[in-house]
């Protein structure tokens, strides 16, 4: 939701800026156009999310950067080991992490806010405000509806869909030589009390509203239902649904109000634009100021929530209509390129997302230093060798975000448990500047948790130095999305632990009594050795005799799978038995 509310409006400020560029060069039906990119880019939020296109283009890229910029400044890892104070950086970082995450973090200094479940307060504010907006939508609509319907009289019926001229029999309004069994009828209704002639959608009824002063001028009713007609052409009613939907949606959103009020003023230029194609160069300017005395400048609040192609407009407004009316610019072909190559770019930079991975064009050589850069790193963290950190971090200042010195000058890092053990990690080269590390911290419980540490290098006097650090850590997976960073290179190695649970579940007292609860079932024990929350979860099969089970846990954002052994293992007494508890494998 982020990426989308971030690309979007990215890609709303550049429609924004071509039309300011572009102003009275620019066809007003590609200007109107224009805006179905932002409605597909706010739709298909969920689908671009579940297949993501990367590029190098991403404007994600920039807000990806940042948030890295702000964990490489912080000293976040330390400030929740309790060997640091939070500073302002550190407590946006923890916060910025809660938002993304769900995972609050609480502690002497940091600040109260990094406690609180954003999640579920950002999801409760958004649900009442999409309710509230949604339920005010249909009430406007309903009561704008029932008005025309109660206070309409019947005037003529035309026939909407051909071009040529209209001709008036005293029955109907229709084009001349049209095939009336092809064209559909729609009925214009007079009503009293209107500002403006409508096209509106009530009770299953498409048809034209007209003020009883347009009804009584033949020239007036004539350009009112031209224009009318030109709506329902182009399907204005449908857009005007998906319009007010969106903003439903994604009410919280200034820009995509932004975007509602612009694509209703450009829906109406390019109804404009049609009708000038369809009555003729020589009549033009009659049409213009006919417009002029049709439109009603009234503040409407809610106008932009009105379902009904109503005519009302802002001075503004009313004045690039005229313009364009009276103007008449017809769209240069290098304007249309230019527009195009724009849009090209916009969509390559708003439908996107950063590239994860760029190893792959590294050279041979490039990669091996690299890896031996980062194959040093992790095996000094693993063996708590601060010395050895300090040397490969570009400065001090940067170690002690990591680690610290002690009176007597003695090099330290990390707490005694949980801590990664025995090379127990996974190097991820992302690209030239940067490694991601994936440890598995342990405890002598035994518990497992899973962690990412992002170093940004860079190469200084021939030699690979960090320049910045900072960490992830998944004590608690509580997404799709967070289970497939956290176990990206596997699970780790449970069955070493087998002895272990076993022992656990086989003892009498009443930890052991609890553990062997959790751990002689499938479902919570994958939970308790994977630190899994918040799921809904389903056991798609278990086989106690060929001891094998698989688990499906649902979030949110998606389904995972894990499967499940009961091993084989070598009790206190040197006897290899089956086990009763069960063990997460990667396959």
């Amino acid at each position: 939701m982020i990426n989308t509310i971030i690309s979007s409006s990215a890609l709303i400020l550049i429609i924004l800026a071509i039309r300011f560029a572009f102003k009275g060069k620019i066809n007003p039906m590609v200007q109107y156009g224009l805006w179905s990119l932002v409605a597909l880019r706010l739709v298909f939020f969920s689908w671009l999310t579940l297949y993501p296109v990367e590029s190098p283009l991403s404007v994600m890229n920039i807000a990806t950067n940042t948030a890295e910029t702000m964990r490489g400044a912080s000293s976040v890892v330390q400030v929740i080991a309790g060997n640091a104070e939070a500073g302002t950086i550190d407590n946006a970082v923890l916060i910025m992490d809660n938002v993304r995450t769900g995972v609050m973090t609480s502690g002497d200094g940091i600040s109260p806010a990094a406690a609180i479940d954003w999640q579920l307060v950002i999801m409760i504010v958004w649900a009442v405000g999409t309710i509230a907006l949604g339920l005010w939508l249909i009430l406007v609509n309903r009561r704008f509806g029932k008005q025309l319907f109660e206070n309409r009289r019947f005037l003529i019926s035309v026939k909407a869909g051909n071009k040529g001229e209209f001709d008036f029999d005293g029955k109907t309004l229709r084009h001349k030589g049209v095939v009336v069994e092809k064209i559909k009828l729609l009925p214009v209704y007079v009503v009293e009390g209107l500002d403006s002639p409508c096209l509106m959608s009530y009770k299953r009824e498409e048809a034209i509203y007209v003020t009883s002063d347009v009804a009584m001028d033949k020239e007036k009713l004539r350009y009112a239902i031209i224009h009318e007609l030109f709506h329902y052409k182009h399907h204005d009613l449908i857009w005007s649904i998906v319009r007010g939907g969106l903003l439903a949606f994604y009410w919280f959103n200034p820009l995509v109000w932004v975007a509602a009020v612009m694509s209703k003023r450009d829906c109406e230029l390019a109804c404009d634009y049609a009708v000038i194609k369809e009555i003729g160069e020589e009549d033009r300017l009659t049409y213009g100021k006919t417009l002029v005395n049709l439109i009603s400048q009234r503040e409407q609040k809610n106008n932009v929530l009105c379902m009904a192609t109503t005519m009302y407009g802002s001075a503004s407004g009313i004045k690039e209509r005229v313009t364009m009316i009276a103007s008449n610019n017809k769209m240069k072909v290098t304007t249309l390129v230019a527009v195009l190559l724009v849009v090209a770019l916009s969509v390559g930079c708003t439908f996107t997302v950063p590239v994860t991975n760029n190893s792959k064009d590294l050279s041979s050589e490039e990669k091996t230093e690299i890896g031996a850069f980062a194959a040093k790193w992790a095996d000094a963290f693993s063996q708590r060798d601060a010395r050895t950190i300090n040397e490969l971090c570009e400065n001090e200042e940067l170690y002690l975000n990591i680690g610290g010195i002690t009176e007597n000058g003695e090099y330290w890092m990390g707490l005694s448990s949980p801590w990664p053990w025995n090379k127990d990690y996974v190097i991820d080269i992302v690209d030239l500047s940067t490694i991601d590390i994936y440890y598995y911290f342990r405890t002598s419980s035994p518990t497992v948790y899973a962690a990412k540490e992002s170093i940004t290098i860079k190469k200084i006097e021939g030699e690979y130095k960090a320049i910045g650090d900072s960490w992830k850590h998944f004590d608690k997976i509580e997404s799709k999305a967070d289970f497939e960073e956290a176990y990206k290179h596997g699970f780790p190695d449970f069955t070493e632990f087998a002895a272990a649970y076993q022992l656990q579940a086989d003892g009498d007292a009443n930890y052991n009594r609890a553990r062997k609860g959790i751990i002689e079932n499938p479902v919570t024990a994958a939970i308790d050795q994977l630190n899994l929350a918040g799921a809904k979860t389903e056991v798609i099969y278990q086989d106690t005799n060929k001891k094998r089970a698989k688990v499906a846990f649902v979030w949110n954002d998606g389904k995972v799978t894990v499967n499940l052994i009961q091993p084989m293992f070598t009790d206190e007494s040197g006897v290899n038995r089956p086990a009763t508890i069960w063990i997460v494998v990667t396959k």
